[in-house]
């Protein structure tokens, strides 16, 4: 039986307008963000890009392996630290202690490794590692779940309408979908963000409700400490978002003593972490207290920290004036996000909402001067950069902003309204068209990594042995192998050797463009790698130095690999 005009221009309006409005709408945008998520996944995707990403997934698959919170990745400064803490050191192919990563991301990337834990050992065809494949999705998955809080958010602050465009715009942004490939824990530290923030909003507007105070808002504060302190175990630097909270908290919160509950319930979240750190390495939060990141000291047996602190107010001021000069990159491009320091002059009406901006306000500042203390933010993809965790909710008040100066042009009919936010999305997204209509850029992360030829360095070493590397995360995330980061000079690396102090045989020193590529005179010649510098530029007289046997490896001998015999003539050497 034909069905009726009626029946079929009713079947519209339900859906345009009625019961079925929501849904189809919903159905839509979860259809687009899946498959700009696939796109991105299977097509931009070429693997880790980052030390700390690779560093966090080796901690991440010893977590899966039942061996806890260690990593195969070694520096001299650590050697240092457990001697002078009187640890004993790992024997054989046990694992160190990890003293620069918090736990908790990963912590939680041993979930998706652990499914694809049959494809833990690379193959010789794959160009893109399973783990790494994994590590990004549910990062992916992550950073969907934080766009979903983020509406609740910014529901709560404004209406349905703007908490949608606002969702629409942080979808749009490319940088966080670049930053979830990254497979850095950005991802859920976003989402502890935005759902601690929205314990904020719910304690911001109980005050306003009861200016007194209650039970229910002490147990909010309670919270709020919960969520910074995993915010903390998710990143170290995120303290900062803390002690901005607490700036804020103390000065508006009543009664005064009310924040003192969220630094309690911090502490204890932080507490089992820390007497962990100290049973395992002798301080609290390992070498990673100190900004030590970058620089000669990591690869030092007996570091010098006289000089650590040197021209301190110098490196704050230059930290904080480069990243404002590049807030609009470090923010994604993203025009509604960047319109939240305009929002800051604009008076909201509603109390809780005005109130709001300024907590954020704080946190950002303390964040910004966290991370010019611990070191320089290298790009906007990097471990120390976060004010990418703040794009959802700055991009909340950029859009409220932005829509009444819009509404202040007085254009009378709705459809204007839909030009204008079409105009703030395109906007907004067109980083993320571009990246996706340009294709994949390239199969790997080349230079420096090539995944296969760095995995097939567990071919030629055995499980017990380990490798001197300046990428040392690379080949212990790839080769799963222990990997010694190079050491400040020959002497040293022969110490380490010839004592044992790593505990495990160094049968392997392999080098590529992360040094080779290096400055001639700055670094090699006369700066941090000057006593590396015969190896680094291949000069094969080895005199004296147990590392005899030598194989150029891809791309054009760009990267070395110098053994102490002969380990490939009768292997496989191609992936």
């Amino acid at each position: 039986m034909p069905v009726s005009a009626q029946s079929f221009q009713s079947f519209v309006h339900a859906i345009e307008q009625g019961r079925f409005a929501g849904l189809f709408k919903g159905a839509v945008l979860g259809v687009i963000v899946l498959t700009v998520g696939l796109l991105y996944l299977f097509v931009q995707f070429a693997g880790l890009a980052t030390p700390a990403a690779m560093e966090q997934a080796a901690m991440s698959r010893a977590i899966a392996s039942g061996q806890g919170f260690t990593t195969p990745i070694v520096r001299p400064i650590d050697l240092w630290q457990l001697d002078r803490a009187e640890k004993p050191l790992p024997q054989g192919d046990a694992l160190f202690p990890e003293m620069f990563h918090p736990p908790l991301t990963a912590a939680f990337n041993a979930l998706p490794l652990l499914a694809v834990k049959g494809s833990w050992k690379m193959s010789p065809k794959d160009l893109v590692y399973q783990g790494d494949r994994a590590i990004a999705f549910a990062s992916i998955l992550l950073f969907i779940a934080s766009v979903v809080v983020s509406f609740f958010v910014a529901r709560s602050l404004f209406d349905t309408s703007l908490a949608t465009v606002a969702c629409l715009l942080i979808l749009a942004t490319d940088l966080l979908w670049q930053v979830s490939l990254s497979g850095l824990g950005h991802m859920l530290l976003l989402l502890l963000f935005m759902l601690t923030l929205w314990l904020i909003v719910a304690a911001i507007g109980r005050q306003e409700n009861a200016p007194g105070g209650s039970r229910l808002g002490l147990l909010d504060h309670a919270l709020i400490g919960l969520g910074f302190g995993l915010m903390t175990l998710s990143n170290y630097l995120a303290c900062w978002f803390f002690i901005g909270y607490l700036l804020f908290a103390f000065i508006h919160f009543k009664p005064r003593f009310a924040p003192l509950i969220s630094i309690l319930t911090f502490a204890a979240t932080l507490a089992p972490w820390v007497l962990h750190n100290i049973s395992a390495t002798g301080l609290p939060f390992g070498l990673a207290i100190y900004p030590i990141s970058q620089g000669i000291l990591l690869s030092s047996l007996s570091p010098d920290f006289s000089d650590l602190f040197y021209g301190f107010r110098l490196k704050l001021r230059d930290g904080v004036l480069s990243q404002v000069g590049d807030i609009f990159l470090f923010l994604g491009m993203n025009l509604a996000a960047g319109a939240f320091f305009v929002a800051l002059l604009h008076p909201f009406k509603r109390r809780a909402t005005a109130v709001v901006k300024w907590c954020v306000l704080a946190m950002w500042v303390a964040a910004t001067i966290g991370m010019a203390a611990y070191g320089p933010v290298p790009g906007a993809v990097s471990n120390n950069q976060l004010h990418v965790i703040f794009i959802p909710v700055m991009t909340f008040f950029g859009v409220a902003v932005l829509t009444v100066l819009w509404n202040r042009l007085g254009f009378q009919l709705g459809i204007m309204r839909v030009v204008f936010v079409t105009v703030m999305v395109l906007l907004v997204s067109l980083p993320l068209l571009l990246t996706l209509f340009a294709g994949q850029k390239r199969f790997v992360q080349w230079p420096p990594y090539i995944p296969p030829y760095i995995a097939i360095l567990g071919e030629w070493f055995e499980p017990n042995e380990a490798i001197t590397s300046d990428m040392p995360w690379a080949v212990a995330w790839y080769a799963q192998r222990k990997s010694l980061l190079l050491p400040e000079n020959p002497n040293t690396f022969i110490r380490i050797s010839d004592y044992d102090i790593l505990g495990t045989p160094i049968r392997g020193l392999y080098l590529t463009p992360i040094t080779g590529d290096q400055p001639f005179l700055s670094e090699i010649a006369t700066g941090r790698y000057r006593a590396w510098a015969g190896l680094i530029q291949r000069n094969l007289q080895l005199t004296g130095f147990p590392l005899r046997a030598v194989l150029p490896l891809p791309v054009d001998g760009q990267c070395i690999l110098y053994a102490d015999y002969d380990r490939w003539s009768n292997k496989v050497t191609e992936p």
